[in-house]
């Protein structure tokens, strides 16, 4: 058997494990094309030639805004992004900060095998995180983004 297309032990909340679990039983990979709008919850709210722009369905804790940034292609790593396409995810993620009026966040994109990046989905989708602002007796927002060697 093929490994998964997603990483269960990764999943952050019940309900997140749940519908993986779900997607895991009908072996697809819930970001591609033909497949988001049955497992994706949120809409996609723009589409450039190599991404698509969504709400997070499953943000993380503390987050004000949370956007993933989808590419179109299966692919696993970096090494398969056509060129052109970072500079179209700028431009999306750009569009957010404007449309937005944020003064701040964090960008971040895994690749490659989620038993080495803690990420739930293999397909390359790149991350758009905005929270509040520091304040005294606030916790910060924790993303896994690897584990220690």
């Amino acid at each position: 058997m093929n490994k998964p297309y997603l990483n269960l032990s990764n999943a952050r909340n019940k309900k997140q494990k749940d519908r993986m679990e779900k997607i895991n039983k009908d072996n697809v990979c819930p970001f591609c094309p033909k497949n988001i709008l049955k497992y994706h919850k949120r809409p996609i709210i723009k589409k450039g030639k190599w991404w698509i722009l969504t709400p997070n369905d499953f943000p993380y804790k503390g987050t004000s805004l949370h956007f993933l940034a989808i590419y179109k292609k299966h692919i696993k790593n970096i090494s398969e992004v056509y060129s052109g396409a970072s500079k179209e995810l700028m431009y999306l993620f750009n569009e957010v900060v404007l449309e937005n009026k944020i003064k701040g966040g964090s960008l971040f994109l895994r690749f490659g095998d989620t038993d080495y990046t803690g990420g739930t989905v293999e397909h390359l989708h790149a991350h758009f995180i905005s929270g509040g602002i520091k304040q005294k007796n606030k916790k910060s927002i924790k993303v896994k983004l690897g584990f220690f060697k």
